[in-house]
């Protein structure tokens, strides 16, 4: 039982972490201003939904061999080998897990972001 709800929250960490960009997200206190991002480009548009289809993949891997962990520290491994295989498919795209992030914030604030990152995926 202790195994299945610790799969259970390392799955939904994994899949916080892959939203968020390979655990590069930095904690911020409610008193801390707001951080301007630089727009999207063309090519960071390109980048993140290449970046973003290898983390969904990763992702998804890891989270059929977290199922199928047997003890806690066997689904920390695999937690861990997926946090590394994030962070590297980002990087592959030529992205930053920060500017990969970043992006993910934008796009939740800004339609025009929103916008071109659908339009990219669909293409």
């Amino acid at each position: 039982m202790a195994l299945q709800k610790f799969r259970a929250r390392t799955v939904s960490a994994m899949l916080a972490l892959a939203a968020m960009g390979g655990g590069t997200a930095l904690a911020q206190g409610t008193e801390a201003a707001p951080v301007a991002i630089a727009p999207m480009t063309d090519a960071e548009a390109t980048q993140f939904v290449a970046a973003n289809k290898k983390v969904t993949e990763v992702a998804n891997k890891m989270t059929l061999e977290l199922q199928a962990a047997t003890s806690e520290d066997e689904a920390a491994a695999v937690q861990a080998k997926a946090e590394q295989q994030i962070t590297a498919a980002i990087q592959t795209e030529g992205i930053t897990p920060k500017r990969y992030t970043e992006i993910i914030q934008l796009a939740e604030t800004d339609e025009a972001t929103l916008a071109k990152l659908r339009a990219e995926f669909g293409s």
